[in-house]
């Protein structure tokens, strides 16, 4: 069988191997260094060891992901004619070994020999603490996760771009001036440490394998920029014992009015077209999020995981087009896939229970928008806007009919309201969002109405409702014609 052995052999001289390394090494039927450039190239070529690298493999990819695939591919080819032995300085590090460890046929041996790693020799230059410490190669870094609250090992960044990247992700959440250790080694394998700014990080004289960084974990009130662990953590302090008197009263039925309002405050914001403002606006739903998750977590409900679990795993679910073997080419397929996997879990046959299914925690308006589209589905439906509004005219008549009679009006208005959703859906607008503008829009222009008033040297309370009506019929003259 195959056989592929990992071992690390630091990024310095003979002295930091350790003795099952020496012995791998001496009696390796088939030696592979990552790089010739290293210390202990020097000593093998000494004892007359032979040995093959993949520095010309490095030097002619464009890329690391090339460079990674064919060095996995040349190493899988030569175990085939005898047992390999791999040298890498930090084999918990090393960006060949992951795709190896992706590619490897199950007929394969796959074993490692650990070593003193370049973030050990990094590490023992300190003197401050590491504890919590995450680990990258600067080149997976790039793309990764920045967590500012735990101290950060950057190993291989072996070129200005590479640190450049690194640096503008780590500024995304870290302020400018925040101090780390910058690492840099020489032909020799020695490393010496300096401190420096986190906006210099790409501004060094020398990158090669060795040079690395460390960020030590920056506490939330040094920081301007924060993430979803912040929000988390502020809300947490807020609701413990010693916290904010208001946040500490709240229940999950006492926020729901917040949680509708700022929902809507967003939608405001987007059809303002203020995008400043749209993620400012999001941030307070995702606050509502974190908050109701947050008093779940304290009566042992539920927790934040909990909910970020429920959505990932019905994304992946109901997208199995993306994540299985589903076909669906148009958005209207998606949408059908996603309506029959809902009908399969919840053991709905029939369109009325379809409908029965829409929550009744929606507006009264976007719940009858759901269950009209339930019956759209089957064909029960109008033919178009034009037909649908003249039900409205119809139903319009029937509530003057019962004001007329002073009979109750209510079923007869909901009936209307249900009618001018139906009117709504077949222009394809939200009735709820339409009914939002429209107020908005009435309270501008009452707003202008009055100061229109008070121009003129008047009160607004003190006029009759011809006299007002005046006034505001100059504003909405005053408007472009498409605002109604």
């Amino acid at each position: 069988m195959p056989a592929i052995t990992i071992v690390t052999v630091s990024t310095g001289d003979t002295s930091l191997l350790t003795q099952g390394a020496i012995q791998a090494l001496v009696h390796a039927p088939l030696l592979v260094l990552r790089t010739g450039r290293h210390p202990i190239s020097d000593w093998l070529t000494a004892h007359a060891l032979s040995y093959e690298t993949f520095d010309s493999l490095y030097d002619a990819s464009e890329d690391f992901d090339t460079f990674n695939r064919k060095a996995a591919k040349r190493l899988l080819a030569l175990s085939q004619q005898a047992d390999v032995v791999y040298a890498v300085s930090d084999a918990t590090m090393d960006s060949t070994i992951s795709t190896l460890r992706k590619t490897i046929p199950a007929d394969t041996t796959l074993s490692f020999l650990p070593g003193v790693s370049h973030a050990d020799r990094c590490l023992a230059l300190l003197d401050v603490s590491a504890n919590g410490l995450r680990q990258y190669a600067a080149e997976e870094f790039r793309s990764a996760r920045v967590a500012p609250g735990e101290p950060l090992l950057l190993c291989e960044m072996h070129s200005r771009e590479c640190a450049s990247e690194c640096k503008l992700r780590l500024m995304r959440l870290l302020p400018d001036e925040t101090e780390l250790f910058f690492f840099s080694g020489d032909e020799n394998g020695s490393i010496t440490s300096v401190k420096l700014p986190l906006y210099t990080l790409d501004r060094q004289p020398l990158y090669n394998h060795l040079t690395s960084c460390f960020v030590p974990a920056v506490d939330q009130l040094q920081r301007t920029r924060y993430d979803m662990d912040d929000l988390i953590a502020v809300m947490t302090r807020l609701r413990a014992p010693d916290g904010c008197p208001w946040d500490k009263e709240q229940s999950h039925e006492s926020l729901l009015t917040n949680l509708l309002e700022e929902s809507y405050e967003f939608i405001g914001a987007v059809r303002d077209g203020d995008t400043a403002h749209m993620y400012d606006e999001l941030g307070d739903v995702l606050l509502q999020v974190v908050f109701h998750a947050e008093i779940a977590r304290q009566h042992g409900d539920f927790d934040i995981d909990d909910v970020t679990t429920a959505i990932t795993g019905k994304m992946i679910e109901r997208h199995p087009h993306i994540f299985g073997t589903v076909k669906a080419d148009t958005s209207a397929q998606v949408l059908d896939n996603w309506d029959a996997i809902k009908r399969s879990q919840r053991g709905i046959r029939s369109v009325a229970e379809a409908m029965d299914d829409v929550s009744t925690g929606l507006s009264a308006t976007m719940r009858a928008d759901k269950i009209q589209h339930k019956a759209a589905k089957i064909g029960f439906d109008f033919p178009d806007a034009i037909s649908a509004l003249s039900k409205v005219h119809e139903e319009a008549d029937e509530v003057l009919e019962c004001l007329t009679l002073k009979e109750n009006p209510e079923m007869e208005l909901g009936d209307l309201f249900f009618s001018v959703v139906n009117v709504c859906r077949l222009c394809k607008k939200n009735p709820d969002i339409a009914l939002f503008s429209a107020t908005n829009k009435f309270v501008d222009r009452f707003r202008k109405m009055e100061k229109s008033v008070e121009k003129a040297g008047k009160s607004i309370g003190d006029l009759t409702l011809s006299e007002m009506d005046v006034y505001w019929e100059a504003e909405k003259q005053a408007r472009p014609s498409s605002e109604g």
